[in-house]
């Protein structure tokens, strides 16, 4: 019987060899067929040393240069992945993770290399679970462009080996969702503010109301900016399969949390996203439920966005119609646009700012940037049918009634 134990843990080694050794030939087949790979990994320089069980390689990416080591450890990682359980590791190389909050779950180890040169192994949840966005600051934004002060997730989505569990987290082909600006430059719609006039228009729509007592990112990083209890809420029959913390509502408290937020300074974003209905545990994800987040530029969860591949951004919509500018004469450079710019969608370059310099496409149009500007320098304007085409977009995603 033991012999027969022997054997069959022989196979399951095997495998997971076999299976490590494809995703670490798959990483460079990856940098030919994805179409943003360059823009991807700008940047981005990591030596990850993988251990499954007695398995062990490492990969070198050094922006599009990649190289693979099997059965040998590198000299000076960055990051330390893997788990010593081969029926896990049979799972994760397999391809058989539904989404990354089952994952976090479970025995998978993460050591991230630290100031003092050493590595520390904890379980992945310790170290990516949900947490708020804590956008730099404008020096710090320099260093994250470095790759220096980027967070974990922000560091594993970049790796071949996890995209396919973050796919179909995020969905990105059928999640959709828009940041709506709150500039007054912007104008009205049916002579109400932009955002009180979508919200309106989806919550009367909606069957049903959830609210959330609290926001979770103001409310993880003691935010003393914002009112944490203006918190998100969800529209539509979905919100019957929420098993969360919160309440089914009526249609009056959310158009008021939506005034009172609107008036705090907070941006609305909505939309169907699936990656909330996965947390919330509202499942399965059917596109009746629309999303409603009122977001702080200090603790937003998106702020990781800036350091996310094309793949995942992609679902972030900017406001149809909506353009940003910069008027090189005014600006000062003072770099207040980068402080507020969750998404890394402005740089400044010589003393002037610039707006998706290289055709980057970060930014989402959300006008936090004109808001802070001091001389006036930037601009946010709007087409005339833009709400309209995009209130079409997004119910041609998420179905509230």
């Amino acid at each position: 019987m033991g012999e027969r134990g022997g054997l069959a843990m022989d196979e399951k080694e095997a495998k997971v060899r076999e299976l490590f050794m494809k995703m670490l030939e798959d990483a460079r087949k990856y940098a030919v067929w994805e179409k943003f790979y360059a823009e991807d990994m700008k940047d981005f320089h990591e030596v990850v040393q993988w251990k499954f069980g007695p398995i062990r390689g490492y990969q070198v990416f050094d922006e599009t240069e990649y190289s693979f080591k099997i059965d040998e450890e590198a000299e000076d990682p960055t990051l330390v992945l893997g788990c010593a359980d081969l029926d896990l590791a049979y799972q994760f190389l397999n391809d058989e993770i539904s989404h990354w909050p089952a994952f976090v779950g479970t025995k998978f180890l993460v050591g991230i290399k630290g100031p003092d040169g050493t590595i520390k192994e904890k379980k992945i949840g310790k170290v990516t679970g949900f947490a708020p966005g804590n956008v730099p600051t404008a020096s710090s934004a320099k260093e994250n462009a470095s790759g220096r002060q980027r967070s974990i997730s922000a560091r594993l989505v970049r790796i071949p080996a996890f995209r396919p569990i973050f796919e179909r987290t995020y969905d990105p082909e059928n999640s959709n969702d828009v940041r709506i600006p709150i500039n007054e430059s912007l104008g009205t719609y049916e002579n109400q503010l932009i955002p009180l006039a979508v919200l309106e228009y989806f919550i009367n729509k909606a069957s049903h109301v959830y609210l959330f007592p609290v926001c979770p990112c103001r409310a993880l990083a003691n935010c003393e900016n914002y009112d944490i209890s203006l918190g998100c809420m969800a529209l539509g029959k979905g919100v019957l399969r929420m098993k969360t913390f919160g309440k089914i509502s009526t249609k009056e408290e959310a158009l008021e949390r939506s005034r009172l937020a609107v008036a705090a300074g907070l941006l609305p974003s909505l939309g169907r996203v699936k990656s909330d209905t996965i947390v919330y545990r509202a499942l399965p994800e059917q596109g009746d439920l629309m999303h409603i987040c009122f977001c702080c530029p200090c603790c937003c969860v998106e702020a990781h966005s800036r350091d996310s591949p094309r793949y995942l951004r992609e679902w972030h919509q900017k406001m149809e119609g909506v353009s940003v500018t910069v008027d090189e004469g005014l600006c000062n450079g003072c770099e207040l646009c980068l402080e507020v710019c969750i998404y890394g969608g402005m740089e400044v370059i010589d003393h002037v700012a610039v707006i998706d310099r290289e055709g980057l496409d970060r930014c989402k149009g959300c006008g936090r940037c004109e808001r802070v500007c001091p001389t006036g320098a930037i601009t946010i304007t709007i087409e005339e049918d833009g709400v309209d085409r995009m209130i079409a977009r997004i119910e041609s995603h998420v179905d509230v009634t």
